[in-house]
């Protein structure tokens, strides 16, 4: 029977809550939480200076101790989805953001993190398109995350994690070609790369039905994927939804069939990392406060019923 926990990526917290000790409150107090995800998007490892970058890692790390809450593993975050960052096709660009891995990889370390990384690259649509240079620029990819996954393990972590996508310029995005660059990759790897799995990240255009399906996905991959990443989703797309009566009435993610997928993968062990993106034009920040309470709780009943 696998060990399932529940976490959050901080991810909530930009823009709203940008003291560790009010989101880490917020985690705490306020959820019941004792896992988190962090987000680079909270302290860009390139961008701020080294020394205000180690500053303020100190400044998390002892706040977290002293609150009982264990920052589990880092993040690409969001912003830098909106980069080619390691399939650049400029190969200086490339260098540099192959840099900010690494130094993010770094930064994790201080915070306590077991595994870091996520979200790994976007092919152009050039790229994408010529066969070969597709190929070319995926085999660049593996032997960037293999030489992460040294960083890593200078670092004393565990795992590398790299993130199921939803297009195919953003790979993995089908199972099989999961299956095909998890075994690559990890030929040279330092560290294992095993994957964060994101329950809506499903190809939905594709033809396999297994890459549409959330439980599919759990049934192969959840005994590698230590973090879960969680949104409701309508199986239309990465939605990135709160579990809430609402989302739930609408969503195809369903407690009992996500634990059941869990333990057909004979996983051991998994953090179910809630990752729920809130418009602040959208939402009141008590709305956000609200659903995120009323996930956890619905989350936290179905781990009761299911596992006493």
């Amino acid at each position: 029977m696998s060990k399932i926990t529940l976490g959050v990526n901080n991810c909530f917290a930009i823009g709203r809550y940008p003291e560790p000790e009010e989101w880490l409150g917020v985690v705490k107090s306020e959820l019941g939480l004792e896992h988190v995800q962090f987000s680079f998007d909270m302290l860009d490892p390139v961008i701020i200076d080294d020394e205000i970058v180690k500053q303020k890692i100190t400044h998390i790390r002892k706040i977290a101790d002293g609150k009982g809450v264990r920052i589990d593993t880092g993040s690409t975050g969001e912003v830098p989805h909106k980069f080619n960052l390691l399939l650049e096709p400029d190969p200086g660009l490339r260098k540099c953001y192959l840099k900010w891995y690494e130094k993010m990889i770094r930064a994790g370390s201080g915070l306590g993190v077991e595994g870091s990384g996520v979200f790994m690259g976007t092919l152009s649509r050039k790229d994408e398109a010529d066969t070969e240079r597709k190929a070319y620029m995926i085999s660049v990819l593996l032997e960037e995350i293999a030489y992460l996954s040294f960083v890593a393990k200078e670092e004393g972590q565990k795992y590398i994690l790299w993130e199921n996508m939803s297009i195919p310029r953003e790979p993995p995005c089908t199972i099989d070609e999961t299956k095909e660059l998890l075994e690559k990759v990890n030929r040279p790897a330092h560290v294992p790369v095993k994957l964060c799995l994101d329950v809506g990240h499903g190809y939905y255009r594709s033809e396999d039905p297994r890459d549409r399906d959330a439980y599919s996905w759990l049934r192969e991959f959840a005994g590698i994927s230590p973090s879960i990443h969680m949104q409701q989703t309508d199986g239309k797309g990465s939605r990135h939804w709160p579990f809430t009566e609402e989302f739930n009435a609408r969503g195809v993610i369903v407690p009992e069939k996500l634990f059941d997928a869990i333990e057909a993968s004979g996983s051991v062990e998994n953090i179910l990392v809630f990752e729920f993106f809130f418009s602040a034009h959208a939402l009141s920040d008590e709305s956000v406060l609200d659903n995120m309470k009323r996930s956890v709780e619905f989350w936290r009943k179905a781990l009761q019923k299911t596992y006493g």
